[in-house]
């Protein structure tokens, strides 16, 4: 079975595949997060693609603003159609989902289904670090959340409602807050010069042994805007780090800058043609703005032998005093 074709019938019939599995099985299988859209539909699943492994899914149609969320773990006493509670847990994230327990006919396999929103919290949730643990009433599983924030872009961009929250690209990296205009270091509650202002950005102060400029965490783009959840500035020698900012915000593109390590890409595709430059020569990328971001890929616009460059790079660090890895 090929997930670019799943229904939900076929869907539940891969969970329940999933189950017979021996353990050994799962562990060679090396299951991660994986997101596919298709014919106006969308999923987002844990598990391992082209097989019948699955152990987590969401998935939705064009235009809703709610997703259908299957689980393989099961209560182990099963009563068809009893409702469930489902929580999902990462870092300090709590989301419970009422779902009902789908025991299916096929082998008599129980899934838990239920339907969540697709809003900011459940992007949170996917975009937290460690473990996503899912508590069932007389139990709890544990999947590890690397992977997921990208594999959840095909699932916000082809559903939900609210055009901010489709609209967002997901990633994560480090930038600085380099300069520019103070009105572009201000930080806002929207990907908008019209939001609301929460916070101004630190501006550039004595690191180590040089001027340094704050370190920005981003998780996100939205028409040339960054989503950050945090802002530090340390001072190195003095292991001086300061949290400046801390929560959801958001900031211009043109007032971020990292290092590129590699060429530029057409699109964010390590198959897209590279262009603009080629790492090793005489010449330097001076970065100046940040355009979009997807997954691991940052689109970024600089100047290069003295002419504007634009283009796509996932060879990317924020580093302000050492080599990048």
């Amino acid at each position: 079975m090929t997930l670019s074709t799943c229904s939900s019938v076929a869907l539940r019939a891969m969970l329940a595949a999933s189950l017979m599995l021996p353990a050994g099985a799962m562990a060679q299988d090396n299951p991660g997060w994986h997101g596919t859209a298709y014919e106006g539909a969308a999923t987002l699943f844990y598990g391992t693609p082209q097989s019948d492994h699955a152990e987590l899914s969401f998935s939705c149609e064009a235009g809703s603003s709610t997703a259908t969320f299957v689980s393989a773990f099961a209560p182990i006493l099963t009563v068809d159609r009893v409702e469930v509670v489902v929580t999902l847990e990462a870092g300090d994230i709590s989301l419970p989902i009422m779902t009902k327990d789908i025991v299916l006919e096929l082998d008599n396999q129980s899934l838990l289904e239920g339907k969540v929103a697709l809003d900011g919290r459940l992007i949170d949730l996917l975009g937290s670090e460690g473990m996503l643990s899912v508590f069932v009433e007389d139990g709890s599983e544990e999947y590890p959340l690397e992977g997921a924030m990208e594999a959840a872009a095909a699932l916000l961009e082809t559903c939900g409602q609210d055009a901010d929250i489709a609209a967002i690209e997901i990633c994560k990296f480090d930038a600085w807050a380099h300069g520019g205009s103070p009105n572009a270091l201000v930080i806002r509650d929207g990907p908008s010069a019209d939001a609301a202002a929460i916070a101004d950005m630190p501006g550039p102060y004595e690191g180590y042994n040089d001027l340094s400029y704050p370190t920005v965490s981003v998780t996100g783009s939205s028409n040339g805007w960054f989503r950050i959840d945090e802002v530090t500035t340390d001072r190195y020698a003095d292991r001086d780090l300061i949290v400046a900012f801390t929560g959801e915000g958001w900031v211009q593109g043109k007032a971020l800058a990292l290092y590129v390590e590699s060429g530029l890409r057409a699109s964010p595709s390590y198959d897209a043609v590279t262009s603009q430059f080629d790492a090793g020569t005489d010449s330097f990328l001076t970065v100046d703005r940040l355009y979009n971001c997807r997954g691991d890929w940052v689109e970024i616009g600089g100047t290069y032998a003295g002419k504007r460059v634009r283009g796509w790079s996932s060879d990317i660090c924020e580093s302000q005093i050492t080599t990048c890895p």
